[in-house]
């Protein structure tokens, strides 16, 4: 799907770490590969082709890629990583959010 001002292709799947980047018609610097979609608000399976200015990008991208399905596997296998103040936000929020009471809560009093 392509955005309407800017023609700017679009994609709307996560990245599964089952999906595997294939070199497009043995090109170094494509790559073609099959995901669920989402960008026009239905899920379709659709192939996906990518090709690029030269081969160096298509290798970052292939990295970037690759690297983003290593942390999705983390994320689906409940390792979550800690931001850069330890997780102290996520707590400060939670202990933010049990101290809020709604109305009932108040007329319960």
């Amino acid at each position: 799907m392509r955005q309407e001002k800017t023609m700017k292709v679009i994609t709307n799947h996560a990245l599964d770490p089952r999906i595997k980047l294939e070199p497009n018609a043995g090109s170094d610097r494509s790559w073609v590969w099959s995901a669920f979609d989402f960008a026009g608000g239905e899920l379709v399976e659709t192939v996906f082709a990518l090709r690029f200015a030269d081969s160096d990008i298509a290798a970052s991208f292939k990295v970037a890629f690759e690297d983003a399905q290593q942390e999705m596997e983390k994320l689906l296998a409940g390792e979550d990583k800690l931001g850069e103040d330890g997780g102290a936000a996520a707590d400060e929020a939670a202990e933010a959010l049990s101290a809020l009471k709604t109305s009932d809560d108040t007329e319960a009093e």
